[in-house]
């Protein structure tokens, strides 16, 4: 999550080049149109436009990899159940990644892959991923990159008012 300001500065640039946003509303449907158009079908009504962008966000996909069928626990998403160290139910599986639900991003992925590989072939035994300083890009124009908590988490984390410095 990017801080309520920079969300709100995305918004205000994409609406700036005429596209508008529909926060807050469950598509149903979308039906083409002979002419081409599309029309949106949601939980609020309907919306006539040219083009429809989604941003659902990910949902693991572990539908068809047969963990199930090895035993592996499931949450009722899908995600495959691990502890701080990556590990399953069974011994001798691990899951790192969006299959685990944790956070779905590809660094995090990367830190997690390389967390496991050093739990299981280091010399230093099990190592915990770090969740503190993950960096995260929405690619969109203008394109968005954080790293790091939020402003609201860091102020809880400190438990005082905290500088925030800003780059456009």
């Amino acid at each position: 999550g990017e801080t309520l300001e920079v969300r709100e500065f995305l918004k205000e640039q994409l609406e700036v080049k005429g596209i508008t946003i529909h926060a807050e509303t469950s598509p149903t449907a979308v039906e083409k149109q002979d002419d081409g158009s599309m029309v949106l079908k949601t939980s609020t009504g309907d919306i006539a436009t040219g083009a429809v962008m989604f941003a659902t966000g990910r949902k693991p996909n572990t539908g068809d990899i047969g963990a199930a069928e090895v035993g592996l626990e499931l949450a009722p998403n899908g995600a495959i159940k691990v502890d701080e160290y990556s590990r399953t139910n069974i011994d001798s599986i691990y899951a790192v990644g969006d299959v685990t639900d944790r956070i779905n991003l590809t660094p995090v992925a990367l830190m997690e892959g390389m967390r496991f590989a050093e739990s299981a072939f280091g010399p230093d035994g099990p190592a915990v991923p770090n969740y503190d300083l993950i960096p995260a890009a929405v690619f969109s124009d203008p394109e968005l990159g954080t790293v790091g908590w939020t402003e609201e988490q860091a102020i809880q984390r400190a438990g005082e008012p905290v500088d925030v410095y800003l780059s456009t």
